[in-house]
């Protein structure tokens, strides 16, 4: 079993990690044959390895392997509850957080760096409100969000289509209550 703290932070803040983590969630279980379909622009040596990852780290496991010319071929799922996530502080939920917020800074920081970066047209946006909302009104606002989000996350690669990161965060706005 992994470590909470960078062990587990290192594993599901990487990349391709999230998509493949994505495409599980999505799909409820898959093959790395399927996978490398759907996630076409990630080489195949890559995904084998971050599944590995994966699969060693608890956040997926095996629910079938079958024998297809002298190979097996695994299907795998998210597990229900990984074992770290039973061990995790709310200092633990924090540094997940902060970590993640800093992946992000850091992939700011990547795109600016690039001599073709073009905010404008790559269509980069940042946004930021302050809403007034019961727990109800939120619930409602975030189910809204996520039903515009299913619309398209099942997305197949397609000419003209590329890969866009969306990161929603929901916190206190600091402001006295």
């Amino acid at each position: 079993m992994i470590p909470v703290e960078q062990d587990f932070i290192q594993i599901v803040m990487n990349p391709v990690r999230q998509r493949i983590i994505q495409y599980l969630l999505i799909h409820g279980s898959g093959t790395t044959g399927e996978m490398k379909k759907e996630l076409s622009d990630i080489p195949p040596a890559s995904l084998y390895r971050h599944v590995k990852v994966l699969l060693e780290a608890g956040c997926i496991e095996v629910t079938d392997e079958k024998k297809i010319r002298g190979a097996t071929e695994k299907t795998y799922r998210l597990v229900e509850k990984p074992p770290f996530v039973q061990e995790m502080s709310e200092a633990d939920i924090g540094m997940i957080f902060q970590s993640g917020m800093l992946s992000l800074m850091s992939e700011f920081q990547k795109y600016f760096a690039r001599e073709d970066a073009d905010p404008q047209r790559d269509m980069l946006s940042f946004s930021t409100s302050t809403l007034m909302l019961t727990d109800e009104e939120f619930m409602e606002f975030l189910q809204k969000i996520g039903e515009v989000y299913n619309g398209v996350i099942g997305n197949k690669p397609a000419k003209g289509r590329k890969p866009r990161q969306i990161t929603i965060i929901s916190s206190p706005s600091g402001e006295v209550k």
